[in-house]
């Protein structure tokens, strides 16, 4: 039987908007996330089944490209598939999005882990106890996602305390809720006047409940904004890294 890319249609609801009615960043990840997770459920690799079999997948980094941000009302379709593992150490899971038209809107690179839950220590994901279908050479965006190097002059913009809303089912932050904090360290002209065409984002260390991270914002380059969230009581430790390119 020849394997089929998943494909979740989603509704941009008032809720999911911003004050210019404009879906938000983080539902759009918010988004992704739900077609993964269908993804593995539909491909046999599911949430509940890993965890049963002492595994679990982390995202790692993703980096969107964003063509369209769509408003309030439209509907789009996210479609995503696992590409590559690479170099035995992560699997490399593109993403699609189209508008209701068959038009591309954005397209999206993410890469995981595959984590052995009583060790604690990620595996070669060719490894895992259900095989991760693969579609190789089939890529929505094909650029690595590198480690983000801090800018010049630093500083602290704000600190934000890991809340109960901002959890998720794995006890700690969401990976979509960072979007939200960087989104937030952003100018209102910014956020008004310069449309954003591109978001990396790299999950570095976990943030438990009642963790404080100082969102640390880097002098801007022509066309990005480098923003890292940094343990309040350790600013050694970094939780994440996100750049934000902007099209103008």
């Amino acid at each position: 039987m020849e394997q089929e890319i998943t494909t979740k249609n989603f509704d941009v609801r008032f809720s999911d908007c911003d004050h210019h009615s404009r879906l938000k960043l983080s539902n759009l990840f918010l988004f992704m996330e739900e077609t993964a997770i269908a993804d593995a459920e539909m491909n046999g690799f599911g949430l509940w089944k890993m965890m049963k079999a002492g595994y679990t997948t982390v995202i790692t980094r993703i980096k969107i490209r964003i063509l369209h941000q769509p408003v309030w009302g439209e509907k789009i379709s996210v479609s995503t598939w696992a590409k590559e593992f690479y170099k035995d150490k992560v699997c490399l899971k593109d993403y699609s999005i189209m508008d209701s038209q068959g038009n591309s809107i954005a397209q999206a690179t993410s890469s995981w882990l595959l984590v052995n839950m009583k060790t604690g220590k990620s595996e070669n994901p060719a490894n895992s106890p259900y095989p991760i279908p693969l579609f190789p050479g089939k890529n929505a965006l094909p650029e690595m996602m590198e480690i983000l190097n801090p800018e010049i002059e630093p500083r602290v913009v704000r600190t934000e305390q890991a809340k109960y809303s901002d959890l998720d089912m794995n006890n700690h932050v969401n990976h979509c809720r960072y979007v939200d904090w960087v989104m937030d360290s952003l100018d209102m002209d910014e956020i008004k006047n310069r449309r954003v065409r591109s978001i990396q984002m790299n999950y570095i260390t976990q943030i438990p409940l009642g963790a404080k991270v100082n969102i640390v914002r880097f002098k801007n380059t022509n066309h990005h904004a480098y923003i890292f969230g940094m343990n309040a009581d350790d600013m050694s430790v970094c939780h994440f890294q996100a750049r934000i390119g902007f099209a103008d």
